[in-house]
């Protein structure tokens, strides 16, 4: 397939052009720069031209300074099933170069206020999750499973999740995995020596967490089930892997 398949060859200047346009006096195709018919030196002439389209024959691109004919000016005027080769904006009629908006600085009139509350209403009716905000809804709550097999599995995949975002309670602990315990606190993952107390472990929580050791009383509570944690134990003792531990004041 060549490219005159799909265009067609402007007999003025050779160019090839993908919109031809058909010059209803000399009957053939030209590119937009020659399809005036003082621009092809037209064989039908101007005057049969005239008398032909007396009304759209002369009619300008209209846009300021081009002296190019409109596309309307060369579409048949006594069809009514074609479509018009005007602006759908502003319902001018412009050369080929000119025909998009953008082209001619069209002043698109923008959408009405009632418009968009019609269409806000009626996507809310058909599809009312849309409509409602993302952070409105309540995050699901997780199921641990009662199940001593399940319950185990869920433990390890937990597991497996915190020691990638854990941090050591003691910044330069480098204790060894299988003598570390991993926990919940807030947002936020620890892992802690095994041998660690539980009063130790609440001070060194107390610090990562910017909180006052000697406003109040402070006490160490593990979450599910709730259990307030005996501070002269081992914490490693009372706490288990992926527990989730809070600092409250007593």
């Amino acid at each position: 397939m060549s490219l005159l398949d799909i265009g067609s060859q402007c007999p003025k200047c050779t160019t090839i052009t993908f919109l031809p346009i058909f010059c209803p006096s000399c009957q053939h195709f030209f590119c937009s720069n020659h399809c005036a018919v003082d621009a092809h030196d037209c064989e039908g002439g101007s005057k049969s031209l005239a008398v032909a389209h007396p009304t759209v024959a002369l009619q300008r691109c209209a846009l300021d300074n081009c002296n190019k004919p409109s596309l309307e000016a060369f579409s048949a005027s006594d069809s009514d099933n074609r479509t018009p080769a005007r602006c759908t904006n502003c319902n001018a009629s412009f050369c080929a170069e000119h025909r998009h908006p953008k082209s001619h600085s069209c002043r698109v009139e923008p959408v009405s206020a009632p418009r968009n509350e019609a269409a806000r209403a009626l996507l809310a009716k058909n599809f009312p999750s849309t409509s409602q905000s993302k952070t409105a809804a309540a995050p699901k709550a997780v199921k641990i499973p009662t199940d001593p097999a399940k319950l185990a599995q869920y433990r390890k995949i937990e597991l497996m999740k915190i020691r990638h975002r854990a941090v050591p309670l003691e910044p330069k602990d480098k204790s060894a995995q299988d003598d570390r315990r991993y926990f919940n606190c807030g947002d936020k993952a620890f892992w802690a020596r095994k041998s660690l107390s539980t009063g130790k472990v609440l001070d060194l929580l107390a610090t990562q967490l910017g909180m006052s050791l000697s406003s109040s009383p402070l006490q160490l509570v593990k979450v599910s089930p709730e259990e307030v944690l005996l501070l002269n134990e081992l914490f490693s003792n009372q706490v288990e892997d992926t527990d989730t531990v809070v600092v409250r004041e007593t």
